[in-house]
């Protein structure tokens, strides 16, 4: 589903609607849930603490707000594709950064996978040109692409921690409202309510889309499977993610990958197998 999401987005923003209102309108799922919880349990879903608050700003911020405005803003200057292949190196930050704060084991096949994956991932971030340009467009988006996927590695161990003490429906819900404002407010720089009344039923379909599937149903399978799993297992998956992302690419918007890109998608899945080999 979160491979799904990248031939949308470039749809959408093809389709002329800013990276930020586009975060925005993606949050608005998240509203009818956090209703649902307020009329189903009162105020027992109501955070009271400012820990609590803590924790569902800062899963909104590496969630919600800073990857929907990294990711959506690098796309308007790369492909779905290499996107896809981009956001893989977020693993390798989150396999870092669980072994630091959540006390997790890294063996040496993991450790060894990771990084061939790794590898596959971060060659595709400095897309040189014949004129071996570094600062051209696309480095630019892939850059972009890079900070959310650390964005979303940074959210990982915050959403773990945060489980231990609340629901995924209660953080999904907050989180995400808090998202929502915050998304709200910056897009009014983008003139938002202009371009939503001019919006395609293409378009429409999109976002419906890229709110239903890869913001609320992806997400929520993921909190579930991080209640009893570590992270850093679960995330060598996330490498499977761009031989999907470039199918339905291809389906959806044309894309044709290259000879490059497929040899480093083949060395993705070749460090996703080593890594899992003796994990069960």
């Amino acid at each position: 589903m979160w491979s799904f999401s990248f031939p949308l987005i470039k749809i959408v923003l093809d389709n002329g609607v800013p990276p930020i209102t586009l975060a925005a309108i993606r949050s608005i799922v998240f509203i009818p849930i956090l209703l649902f919880l307020l009329i189903k349990h009162g105020k027992k879903n109501i955070p009271t603490s400012k820990k609590d608050w803590l924790i569902y700003l800062s899963i909104g911020l590496f969630t919600i707000i800073l990857p929907g405005i990294l990711q959506n803003t690098g796309m308007m200057y790369t492909s779905a594709s290499i996107s896809s292949i981009i956001q893989t190196s977020g693993p390798i930050f989150t396999i870092i950064f669980a072994i630091i704060f959540l006390n997790e084991s890294a063996d040496k096949k993991k450790i060894i996978g990771t990084i061939i994956a790794l590898f596959g991932s971060i060659s595709l971030v400095v897309s040189l040109d014949e004129n071996f340009n570094l600062f051209d467009s696309s480095v630019y988006g892939n850059f972009l692409i890079l900070l959310s996927g650390i964005s979303y590695a940074i959210s990982s161990i915050i959403t773990k921690k945060g489980l231990e003490r609340k629901k995924p429906l209660q953080i999904l819900g907050f989180s995400s409202l808090l998202g929502f404002i915050v998304l709200s407010l910056l897009s009014l720089f983008e003139n938002p309510l202009n371009v939503i009344i001019n919006l395609s039923i293409e378009t429409w379909l999109a976002i419906v889309l890229l709110t239903i599937f890869p913001s609320f149903i992806a997400l929520l399978f993921w909190y579930e499977a991080m209640i009893n799993e570590d992270i850093s297992r679960l995330v060598l998956f996330i490498y499977l993610m761009p031989i999907f992302a470039v199918i339905f690419s291809y389906i959806l918007i044309g894309e044709i990958i290259s000879i490059q890109t497929i040899l480093f998608a083949t060395l993705i899945i070749i460090g996703v197998a080593i890594a899992q080999k003796n994990t069960g």
